[in-house]
């Protein structure tokens, strides 16, 4: 369908047309982009919206995107968002979620490197699960997973939040994009778009992830909002990540005076980054005294590789494994792996 200017029928008719015919993914062109345009088409049931001037080429191969789409959800009637309780699919389902492990990757201090962290880690996990791994880009406002792994997300996770009906598996499925063996939810493009993201919609995000996953990780911002807080709530597993220096020490006490009355702190791991930069009068049995938590792992400085590797948009653990820090990233899983199966 065509959006022009001056003609205000076409979204009310994507409305109709996807009460009566949901079988029909309608795609919208239009010659701006604008979050309340963005907002009406997705509420309207518009599947894809594409900008002037556009090449038939791009059309053709988004509209064969579409129609494969559908014709796997076809393929799946049982999917998790559809089932009941008396369906004999339940407790595998039950069975699964339990297997599955939410980590989210936190730190209330900027420059910290969570981001960095949160991208590797999943992609040492994807190298024992492969196309098991999820990383969800819970940093709403200002994400970089999108930037470090080279993905130009035609959807993120706000567009995600204005789809109409339960979130199933199969909806879920659209909106990864693959890198490296794990599966990528980008955070919004724009800062504004985050307050299309809310709690209920997180909470419901990470059900269906545990169904599909067996290790979901979440990147988060260096605040604690609500959405943040439910990520925190809903993980199996949080890893604070700290350096050696006053200020993030200072902040990250303040972090885990609010996770002790949340009684999140027994979930909680303290993850040294840098660990081998030069000392600056601190030393890691300070900051565990300090903090009254032991350090369960250390990630070596190497800012020429994390540098590099970001710039290219890929991750150190691909881009040289043998490194020390890439090392270190695959044995933080290791760790993980082995508080997953005790």
């Amino acid at each position: 369908m065509d959006l022009r200017l001056e003609d205000s029928e076409a979204l009310p008719v994507a409305a109709d047309i996807n009460a009566r015919y949901p079988w029909i993914q309608v795609i919208l062109l239009s010659e701006q982009e604008d979050y309340t345009l963005l907002k009406r088409a997705m509420q309207a049931g518009v599947r894809e919206l594409m900008l002037k001037p556009w090449r038939a080429s791009e059309l053709i191969s988004r509209v064969k995107e579409l129609a494969e789409l559908y014709r796997r959800t076809l393929k799946k009637p049982g999917n998790a968002g559809i089932l009941n309780q008396d369906s004999p699919s339940i407790n595998k389902q039950q069975q699964a979620a339990k297997a599955s492990r939410v980590i989210t990757i936190f730190g209330n201090k900027g420059g910290i490197g969570k981001s960095v962290i949160a991208a590797n880690l999943a992609v040492a996990a994807a190298t024992r699960y492969k196309n098991q791994v999820a990383l969800l880009d819970l940093d709403l406002q200002f994400g970089d997973i999108s930037l470090m792994m080279n993905i130009n997300p035609r959807k993120t996770i706000a567009e995600l939040m204005l789809e109409s009906g339960e979130l199933t598996a199969d909806l879920l499925e659209e909106y990864f994009y693959e890198r490296s063996g794990v599966k990528v939810l980008s955070a919004p493009p724009k800062p504004e778009l985050a307050e299309l993201v809310n709690p209920y919609g997180v909470e419901a995000l990470l059900k269906v992830c545990r169904q599909m996953f067996t290790y979901v990780f979440i990147d988060t911002p260096t605040f604690l909002d609500e959405t943040t807080l439910t990520a925190l709530e809903r993980s199996d597993l949080i890893l604070l990540l700290i350096s050696l220096d006053i200020p993030t020490i200072k902040n990250i006490k303040k972090g885990i005076d609010i996770l002790e009355p949340m009684n999140l702190l027994p979930r909680t791991r303290l993850i040294l980054n840098r660990s081998s930069a030069l000392s600056v009068g601190l030393e890691a049995k300070d900051v565990e005294q300090v903090l009254g938590m032991k350090i369960a792992a250390g990630i070596p400085n190497d800012f020429k590789i994390s540098v590099s590797a970001i710039n290219r948009g890929i991750s150190f653990v691909d881009m040289n494994p043998k490194a020390a820090i890439s090392k270190s990233m695959l044995e933080l899983f290791q760790l993980i792996e082995k508080e997953r199966n005790d």
